[in-house]
């Protein structure tokens, strides 16, 4: 038995060892995601000052989220988790032949998407019809979202092929030109409202400018960095090469996937307006919250991992990408786990200090705090989700994902028309969590069956010493509160949530230190310093 063990723990030691580099990577994409979300947050200021919330605001953000949705359906994601493993594989042969096949897959790109993008400004008027029927007995609104949105699709083309290079560069291991370049869309959305708008007649339309603008921005900072890696995109017909046949294949199954998710948010919406008024505001509101520690540990996490294990497996080697496997779910656990505990203690001071003011009273951040909280259970599921699905389409499954996805969503239906009978929005936001929770133990099952266990005895102490960190975390958090109570009103507020975050970050840390985690914290911290 102690042989066993020693093994387990010396296995889990070479894992978390040889994935400094990706921690190295999560925390670069993780830097730059927040710097994003922090620019969006301005730019979302900026907005609502010069669109408001009436009839130009309705427009803009209707026309905007028609190309917004097809990116998210057949871009970003999906293109990345397709092409990252099938390019790996091809490098094996040769760069020559790598780059043979990434010339016919841009040219393949580049004919459908500016078909795609022709094809629906001719019919912008169907598409709106689609998305925005309530707009139809409105003329002015209507005719207003309808300029908008054809001036703003030719976005989903240009953001189409800057994701295809987001999806090479991650595979040569080059993450910092695709974390940092979604940050340049609201740039160009913040230079709009600031420069363009005030001298346009129709201020949406100098924004829907910058919508443009940072299309173009994301995509033209790619090619320097695709040349820094030897290839320079060249128009190649060769559609008939087995790797872009492969690539397809695995391109089917991730959008329906990705489907799978789109319908699950709408019917979420769907059932709210069934309930009281506030009910699709609450949800909306803390869905936006818990985005954010999901970008900056379950999406960067998962975004560098799935080319290293694409690697792995392309060169047949099944231990070293297990235990990246291991050893990625093991830090994801470990720093997700304080961030669970975190907003479900502070979810009413971080609501509070975020939206209570103007029309948003104290009884909505009430409301949305406990919605936060619901959604907070289900967010080391959230993040689990994407990190073992990325080791499903590393080895080119990309079919597991897609079913799972289509029971989560059928599990989450059923639970929220249930639990919404007893705790409305709550119960909404509980069964999407839930559902979270199904989902990973599909994808857990699926996955064993090749790496075989991924919680060996040494990752299930590090998470019990997360646990416990998290713990010792909430008695401080509940020490501080009743030191300093969290202010009514007013900027304190800031103050409090500030010191409060850090505080809670500083305990964390000395209680995993104390509770063992100094040799894995020091070598990835050595490892960091003397890469940089």
């Amino acid at each position: 038995m102690a042989s066993d063990e020693n093994k387990s723990n010396q296995t889990f030691e070479a894992g978390a060892a040889s994935s400094s580099a990706l921690l190295r990577a999560t925390s670069k994409i993780g830097g730059w995601t927040m710097i994003s979300r922090i620019l969006g947050f301005v730019r979302d200021i900026l907005l609502a000052r010069v669109l408001g919330a009436g009839m130009l605001a309705d427009a803009f953000f209707v026309a905007f989220k028609l190309p917004n949705f097809f990116r998210r359906m057949f871009a970003e994601g999906t293109l990345t988790v397709a092409l990252v493993p099938v390019l790996a594989e091809a490098r094996l042969t040769g760069e020559a032949e790598a780059h043979r096949f990434l010339d016919a897959l841009a040219t393949l790109l580049l004919i459908v998407l500016t078909l795609f993008t022709l094809l629906g400004m001719l019919l912008m008027p169907w598409l709106l019809y689609l998305f925005a029927p309530g707009f139809a007995d409105e003329p002015e609104r209507w005719a207003l979202a309808l300029q908008l949105a054809r001036w703003m699709f030719p976005y989903l083309a240009m953001i189409s092929l800057a994701a295809m290079a987001w999806a090479v560069l991650n595979t040569y291991k080059r993450f910092a030109v695709p974390a940092a370049s979604p940050a340049l869309l609201n740039v160009a959305i913040i230079f709009a409202a600031v420069a363009l708008a005030p001298s346009f007649d129709n201020p949406a339309l100098a924004l829907a400018i910058g919508v443009l603008l940072g299309g173009f921005l994301q995509l033209a900072i790619q090619f320097p960095a695709l040349k820094r890696i030897g290839w320079i995109p060249r128009l190649n017909f060769d559609f008939k090469q087995p790797a872009i046949i492969e690539t397809l294949t695995l391109f089917g199954p991730a959008v329906l996937a990705i489907a799978a998710v789109q319908i699950n948010i709408l019917v979420g919406t769907i059932l709210a307006t069934l309930l009281d008024t506030g009910a699709v505001s609450y949800l909306y509101y803390a869905d936006r919250i818990v985005q954010l520690p999901l970008a900056l540990f379950g999406i960067a996490m998962s975004t560098a991992l799935l080319p290293t294990l694409s690697d792995h497996l392309s060169r047949g080697d099944q231990t070293a990408a297990a235990d990246d496997l291991r050893a990625g779910l093991a830090w994801l656990s470990w720093i997700t786990l304080p961030a669970v505990a975190g907003a479900l203690y502070l979810a009413e001071p971080i609501v509070a200090t975020l939206f209570e003011r103007g029309a948003f009273t104290h009884a909505d951040s009430i409301a949305t705090a406990h919605t936060l909280q619901a959604y907070a259970i289900g967010l080391i599921a959230f993040c689990w989700v994407r990190l073992l699905a990325s080791a499903c389409y590393a080895g080119k499954d990309a079919k597991a994902p897609m079913r799972y996805a289509a029971i989560s969503v059928a599990v989450n239906i059923v639970l929220a028309v249930i639990l919404m009978q007893f705790w409305a929005y709550v119960g909404l936001a509980l069964a999407t969590s839930l559902a979270a929770f199904v989902n990973v133990g599909l994808l857990y099952a699926r996955l064993r069956s090749s790496y075989g266990s991924l919680l060996t005895p040494a990752t299930i102490r590090r998470l019990l010493s997360a646990i416990a960190a998290s713990v010792t975390m909430l008695f401080a958090l509940a020490a501080f509160g009743m030191f300093w109570p969290f202010p009514a009103t007013g900027p304190m507020q800031f103050a409090w949530l500030a010191a409060a975050m850090i505080g809670a970050i500083v305990v964390f840390f000395v209680s995993a230190l104390i509770l063992g985690e100094r040799a894995l914290l020091m070598r990835f911290l050595t490892r960091r310093n003397h890469a940089s």
